[in-house]
């Protein structure tokens, strides 16, 4: 599929975040990091602990925009026996699974560093595609869907989990007060009815959930 200039633009802007970040860039282990990755840790193990029983044994499993990867180790704690991969747009971001393998004692089975929307997987080979607070840099959600429509299996699911959402109404204002807030990297905050939408003129399945 091809990638516009707005993914593009979005790419470059994390790939300058990942590689110069002074607590996040690759090869560094720091504190700030360490205590950061933990809240966010917290809420997703109760957000996801119960898919260890909704998934067969030997699932095939990506995550979508997961940066460093820790989230994928979580899953991979979760489930030892499926296939986990970590996707992120930015290879400097996946360089530093390694510190979250170590971390949560585990192997994740495999990393690519590519867009949401150009996933380097078969049709219909993917039991569950997941991200956790990034599907709001996914820019372009139409394409975002479509793919990960093109690699679930039939009984498949996708999980976009604990997203930055508003009203279509208050979606402006929400952005810029979170890019008030991390000017580096441009934030965006999704409008629930339009994911829904998009999802349901490609024939998905789309049930929103606010916790």
């Amino acid at each position: 599929m091809t990638i516009n200039d707005k993914v593009l633009s979005q790419v470059e802007s994390e790939k300058a975040f990942w590689l110069s970040d002074p607590f996040e860039r690759p090869g560094v282990d720091t504190l700030e990091n360490f205590h950061n990755k933990a809240q966010d840790s917290a809420i997703f193990f109760d957000l996801v602990r119960g898919l260890s029983t909704d998934l067969p044994t030997q699932s095939t499993i990506v995550e979508l925009g997961g940066g460093q990867g820790w989230a994928s180790c979580v899953i991979k704690r979760l489930n030892p026996t499926a296939y986990v991969v970590l996707t992120d747009a930015v290879d400097g971001a996946i360089q530093s699974r390694v510190i979250w393998e170590r971390v949560f004692d585990c192997t994740l089975d495999g990393a690519v560093a590519t867009p949401v929307q150009q996933l380097p997987f078969e049709d219909r080979s993917v039991d569950l595609l997941f991200c956790y607070a990034a599907a709001h840099h996914f820019v372009d959600h139409v394409g975002a869907l479509q793919e990960t429509k093109r690699v679930m299996a039939t009984t498949g699911k996708c999980l976009w989990l604990y997203e930055p959402s508003a009203p279509q109404w208050l979606q402006a204002a929400a952005e810029r007060r979170v890019n008030r807030k991390r000017p580096d990297v441009p934030e965006h905050v999704l409008v629930p009815k339009q994911i829904a939408s998009i999802a349901r003129s490609i024939d998905l399945n789309c049930t929103i959930e606010y916790c």
